[in-house]
């Protein structure tokens, strides 16, 4: 990709030009305009696919303890923590915005085990609210740090670290595509004369193009010193199709399975 990327600014800036810069405003005019999600939705990362959620439950099985609850953080519409409610007691998903969480309470309607709110997870004081409630949890992010600020993580990693407590586990999958936010635009297929719908829409609410989540910041914001990864490795993350009757989208990703490490006991003085 070359200085061609520079063609789509004028068509992106116009479609944007109204849309609020925070972005938890953002998400929240994005949500609230959503009229259908799933597999043939406007909900670009919405993919229902079999092979993504039997490799997250396999790693779950192998790493973590199933008896615990389960935090979905971003949770969305719901749809991760709808299919994780099989395999867990209860399973709580948070997101930011209110019209999300309006959204996966409807469309998980008659799943006992699950339940919505609407919650920062990089708001101080939360992780300790929640695990005050549900004790340790095994806590699960899809698609979350590559789309939060740098400067937002270390707090988001902090509520994560506090969820857990001794017991739990965290499981992430993030899209690890390393190019600048319009060569994304363009691997999503915007073009100097059209966007495709789903793109449209999130341009339009002012929702940022995702940054990258791999290995270095894997290490960077989950330090050896503080957290063992059990599991971790290249992947790949599903989103529907970009224009009707087309491919799924594949997206180069990365996963991991992390535990706090537990502090070593005190030596014994002879």
């Amino acid at each position: 990709m070359s200085f061609r990327k520079y063609l789509l600014l004028p068509l992106v800036l116009r479609h944007s030009l109204r849309a609020p810069r925070d972005q938890r405003l953002a998400w929240e005019r994005y949500w609230s305009e959503i009229g259908r999600t799933g597999p043939h939705g406007q909900v670009i990362w919405d993919a229902d696919v079999r092979a993504e959620l039997d490799a997250t439950v396999g790693r779950l099985r192998v790493h973590a303890d199933m008896s615990l609850p389960i935090v979905d953080v971003g949770c969305g519409n719901g749809r991760q923590a709808r299919a994780l409610a099989a395999y867990a007691p209860r399973v709580v998903g948070l997101d930011a915005a209110e019209s999300a969480v309006r959204r996966a309470a409807d469309e998980s309607d008659g799943v006992p085990n699950v339940e919505f709110r609407v919650a920062d997870a990089t708001e101080p004081g939360l992780g300790q609210r929640l695990h005050d409630e549900l004790g340790d949890a095994n806590v699960h992010l899809r698609g979350v740090l590559h789309q939060t600020d740098a400067a937002h993580r270390p707090a988001l990693v902090a509520t994560l670290r506090t969820l857990v407590g001794t017991r739990g586990t965290v499981h992430l999958c993030e899209s690890d595509v390393r190019v600048d936010p319009l060569e994304f635009l363009q691997l999503q297929g915007v073009t100097p004369t059209s966007l495709p719908d789903g793109v449209r829409r999130l341009v339009a609410a002012g929702v940022r193009p995702p940054s990258h989540f791999g290995a270095p910041e894997l290490a960077r914001y989950f330090p050896a010193t503080a957290w063992c990864v059990l599991a971790s490795g290249p992947t790949s993350m599903y989103g529907v199709p970009l224009e009707r009757g087309g491919p799924l989208q594949q997206l180069p990703a990365h996963y991991a399975v992390l535990r706090l490490r537990t502090p070593d006991p005190p030596r014994r003085r002879l």
